[in-house]
């Protein structure tokens, strides 16, 4: 179906069609690119993935930057790239849980279901737009759009690290879905006409795994024996984990 139509014509009805799911994400121009899932597990460790996930937490003004101080989930090494390929414009998981309240020209007082404009834009689980916090205009932080809650794990997900590796990963959407958020007011940066401000919501803290400092670590029964060389066996698990 061509929703260039409903996008020129009333952008808040498209806009709020992304945010239910009724309109793919891809829909959307100029929203970052999320980079690939793994594709090969040997490929993957030879070259420095999967990145484990990201305990830190922060409070105040969130931190900037693909290496900013904040809470990630587990990524692929396509997937850290992708994102440190962006610099200033990304940072904190967030997702748009309000869209703007102006009835103008451009946002229409229209939503699905005859809902008011303050209940559109997402709420639920799993619905808004989802996306990274980054540089803004100055005044207000700036949000753009990355559909990276959406985005398949592919065959070496979650549960294939959990199992042959022995970490105790959160998969992507549950990583988001038990983390710890605050909703701020910031700048929808590029995507739509004039900037307008929107209220995400902004992952600030580890989710589901305790505090910062905690990590379960590999099970090393999973590797060691008597014949086994431990040294080269932690040489390689850093090397998969990211440690070195």
């Amino acid at each position: 179906m061509d929703f260039s139509d409903i996008r020129l014509n009333n952008p808040r009805l498209f806009l709020d069609g992304i945010c239910r799911k009724n309109i793919p994400f891809s829909e959307l121009i100029g929203e970052l690119q999320t980079g690939t899932a793994v594709t090969s597990p040997f490929i993957e460790g030879i070259v420095g993935g999967p990145i484990q996930p990201g305990n830190a937490s922060f409070s105040g003004t969130p931190p900037i930057g693909a290496g900013g101080a904040y809470p990630r989930p587990w990524r692929s090494f396509s997937q850290n790239t992708q994102n440190a390929a962006y610099g200033s414009q990304i940072g904190p998981y967030a997702r748009i849980v309000k869209l703007p309240d102006t009835d103008n020209i451009l946002f229409p007082n229209t939503c699905l279901n005859n809902q008011k404009p303050k209940q559109c834009g997402g709420g639920s689980p799993g619905t808004g737009i989802f996306g990274r916090l980054g540089i803004g205009d100055g005044q207000y932080l700036g949000f753009r759009s990355q559909d990276w809650y959406n985005q398949s794990e592919g065959f070496y997900d979650t549960n294939y690290y959990n199992g042959e590796f022995g970490v105790d990963w959160l998969t992507w959407k549950k990583w988001w879905d038990s983390a710890s958020k605050k909703t701020l007011t910031v700048r929808w940066i590029g995507e739509v006409y004039g900037d307008p401000l929107v209220d995400v919501e902004v992952a600030y803290a580890t989710p589901d795994v305790g505090d910062a400092t905690y990590y379960p670590g590999f099970n090393l029964s999973a590797f060691a024996n008597s014949t086994a060389d431990l040294l080269t066996i932690m040489v390689g698990i850093a090397a998969i984990a990211r440690w070195i």
